[in-house]
This record gives structure tokens, C-alpha cells and sequence, in this order.
């Protein structure tokens, strides 16, 4: 029970991308308080709801983004590496894109410092879970 209940593997992409999601709410709003504070604390917390927020939804929509692009990607393609960099670039792009004018419609003072850090654990969460996609796919079809 304690294996399958730690087996992210095992969980419906619903459950991965809520789990995900309230993770960063917590980690990127805090960051952008942090990131944001020398300006006062009502920019800062505004950064904070405005990054936490949109990392929140972002988070959820963007996994479950994932597993449908990678999916879909896996229907005309045969090749793992064109499925795993397609889905990879399209993610980053979408998160990158969206993170950076969201930040500039709500004034955010320090748009890069804020992002910046999204963009680096954003990129490395997109290749982790495509892998684990990948990896997933290979272990059901040796079953």
C-alpha cells in the first residue's frame, strides 16, 4: 500500500497534476514575496498571489498538458526522441511565453528574477516528467 501510494506512476494524471500544483503555489509564490520584497511588503505580496497563483494553474493545467502532448505526439510518431523533444520544447514554450506576460500585465516589478526561477525548475519538471512518460510507456509495453 505504502509502495503504490509513492508510485507517482500509479497515480490518474488528475492526482499528478492537483499534487504538483499546490507545490507551486506554495514554492513560487514564496519565492516571488522573497524576490519582490525590497519594493514593500504590498508589492510583494501581491507578486506572491499574482506568481503563486498563476504557477498553480499553470502546474495543473500544464502536466496534464503534457501527458495529452506526449500522447498525442506518440500516435504519429514511433521515434521516443522526437516524441520526448517535441513535447518538451512545446511545454517549455507555452510556460515561458505565458509566465513572462502574465508577470507584465500584473506590473510585476522584477519580472525576470521572478520567472527566472520557474523558468529553470519549469524546464527541469517538463523533462522529468516527459521521461517518467517515457519510462512509464516502456514498462507497460514489456508487460
Amino acid at each position: 500500500m505504502a509502495r503504490q501510494l509513492f508510485n507517482f506512476s500509479s497515480w490518474h494524471p488528475l492526482q499528478r497534476s492537483l499534487l504538483s500544483a499546490i507545490f507551486a503555489l506554495g514554492a513560487y509564490g514564496s519565492w516571488a514575496y522573497l524576490v519582490n520584497s525590497m519594493h514593500g511588503s504590498m508589492a510583494a505580496i501581491k507578486a506572491a498571489l499574482v506568481q503563486g497563483s498563476y504557477s498553480f494553474a499553470l502546474t495543473f493545467t500544464m502536466t496534464l498538458l503534457i501527458e495529452a502532448m506526449y500522447r498525442g505526439i506518440s500516435r504519429w510518431s514511433e521515434l521516443e526522441s522526437v516524441i520526448k523533444s517535441l513535447t518538451i520544447v512545446s511545454t517549455c514554450s507555452i510556460i515561458y511565453g505565458t509566465s513572462w506576460w502574465v508577470n507584465a500585465m500584473a506590473g510585476t516589478p522584477e519580472i525576470f528574477n521572478t520567472v527566472i526561477l520557474g523558468y529553470v525548475v519549469g524546464g527541469i519538471y517538463t523533462i522529468t516528467y516527459v521521461f517518467g512518460l517515457s519510462a512509464e510507456k516502456r514498462r507497460n509495453s514489456t508487460e
